[in-house]
């Protein structure tokens, strides 16, 4: 039996790419360390050094979109707390992220386990959700609009920013435009009336 090769570089960032783009394709039934493993070209023991099992690497890799998608959020409204378009960066920002790895979108919100409780903010809130809830409040609050509404304002953000974002990372959905500037068009719009 011929010997896998030695792997070089980051092989946890390697098998975690690997992971997502392997649940993508075949999803959890089949999922497994062997199967990554073979992606990256391994022996299928290379993971257990990283991972102890399936759902650590699972749990690694919702932390590792999490982190990147966390990052591409504080980075567009880092430093502008008191811009009146601070929701606006966010929104832009999240779908531009996904615009960029449609493939994290598929594994994060169908196979990562994520869950989203809209009816009772939560401290352990998903943290990117959790960003998106305190920033849509605070800038409703500087509009002046009455508290009562921040809720229904919130989902109505909410879904305009995600849906754009499930439109642009559906496989079977072609379109050769901006899908951020579908979002900020429809934000212009809003403001007009």
């Amino acid at each position: 039996m011929k010997e896998k090769p030695y792997h070089h570089g980051n092989l946890r960032n390697d098998l975690i790419e690997a992971g997502i783009q392997l649940i993508n394709e075949e999803g959890l039934k089949s999922f497994s360390l062997r199967k990554v493993a073979a992606r990256c070209q391994v022996s299928h023991t290379a993971p257990y050094s990283h991972f102890k099992d399936v759902d650590a690497l699972i749990s690694a890799m919702g932390d590792y979109v999490t982190g990147q998608f966390m990052h591409k959020l504080h980075s567009a409204v880092q430093g502008k707390d008191e811009h009146p378009g601070q929701l606006a960066f966010l929104g832009k920002a999240y779908i531009d992220f996904f615009v960029e790895h449609p493939h994290y979108f598929q594994f994060l919100f169908y196979y990562s386990g994520l869950s989203i409780d809209l009816d009772r903010a939560q401290p352990e809130d998903y943290p990117p959700f959790a960003l998106f809830r305190t920033t849509a409040f605070r800038m409703f609050h500087k509009w002046g609009l009455p508290e009562e509404e921040h809720f229904t304002n919130l989902i109505a953000a909410w879904s305009l920013v995600h849906g754009i974002t499930a439109l642009s990372a559906t496989n079977g959905i072609k379109y050769s435009g901006s899908w951020t500037d579908i979002f900020m068009q429809t934000l212009t719009k809003e403001e007009r009336e």
